[in-house]
């Protein structure tokens, strides 16, 4: 489990779901049609056969809306795990003496 990623976990389906409802309640996206649809449909499918061609656009805005809420969350996770393995690869240094073929040799 990763902890960090609770927080774009918790935000990005609120944020969808407020910008269903606006986009909906201003007009620019129908009220949907009533069709019962899988839960297994892909979004932009089942944006375009719930609510035509501007419900399609309305999931694609929403993907790239969660792409931004959740891209500065994995940019920290990825420099967290990078300095985690700048670490142990300082680690595994000093144990080798500072010769890293001797390391590349045992691992082989």
């Amino acid at each position: 489990m990763n902890p960090l990623m609770v927080i774009p976990f918790i935000l990005t389906p609120i944020v969808m779901a407020l910008i269903a409802y606006l986009s909906m309640r201003i007009g620019l996206v129908p009220l949907t049609n009533g069709v019962n649809i899988p839960f297994t449909t892909p979004p932009i499918i089942a944006g375009f056969i719930v609510s035509g061609w501007r419900g399609a656009v309305l999931n694609v805005v929403q993907i790239i809306v969660s792409l931004f809420i959740y891209l500065p969350f994995f940019r920290t996770a990825d420099k967290l795990a990078y300095a985690q393995e700048a670490e142990k690869e300082r680690e595994q240094k000093k144990v080798s003496g500072g010769n890293s073929n001797s390391v590349e040799k045992l691992a082989r």
